[in-house]
């Protein structure tokens, strides 16, 4: 994720310092939010944290693409294994909202090293297929700068109506 302005980056919880997750991530900026799961896949913290930071209007469909990603992040990720994590932040604007996930990287086996629809009769959970319908649009990255491998942030921006 990139910084500007004149304020230093925000800095990411210490996963050593022995606080439970979720992390929640404090940035300058009082339209953007920021949370760090671990690798459990009960998404009820996460469900109550999208409903306390998302416009009430906007709140369902951001739920559920946040949670498509970060159960995609645990399932095809590092994330999913044991010390994993993931990384979310939201940025809220009048009209569009920011779904920013980032992964904890490709485990070493991993086959397919970035995001694609695939085909959704196979797929258990609808995933990047309910992103695609539900977002206006979406992409993925590489979360550091020239990097043809590890840690993936996929934004996704849901109308903010």
């Amino acid at each position: 994720m990139q910084h500007s302005g004149t304020t230093a980056p925000p800095q990411d919880p210490d996963p050593e310092a022995g606080i439970p997750y979720p992390h929640r991530i404090q940035f300058p900026e009082p339209h953007r939010h920021g949370i760090i799961l671990g690798h459990d896949r009960d998404y009820t913290a996460l469900t109550n944290w999208v409903w306390a930071k998302a416009p009430r209007r906007a709140a369902n469909p951001v739920s559920q693409v946040t949670e498509a990603l970060v159960s995609n992040a645990h399932k095809h990720t590092r994330s999913g294994d044991p010390g994993g994590t993931v990384r979310v932040v939201l940025d809220i604007d009048p009209f569009l909202i920011t779904i920013a996930v980032t992964d904890g990287g490709p485990r070493p086996d991993s086959v397919i090293p970035y995001p694609r629809l695939g085909d959704p009769r196979l797929a258990p959970l609808p995933g990047l297929h309910l992103v695609d319908q539900l977002a206006v649009y979406w992409e993925w990255g590489w979360a550091l700068p020239g990097a043809s491998r590890g840690p993936l942030t996929i934004r996704a921006k849901v109308e903010n109506s």
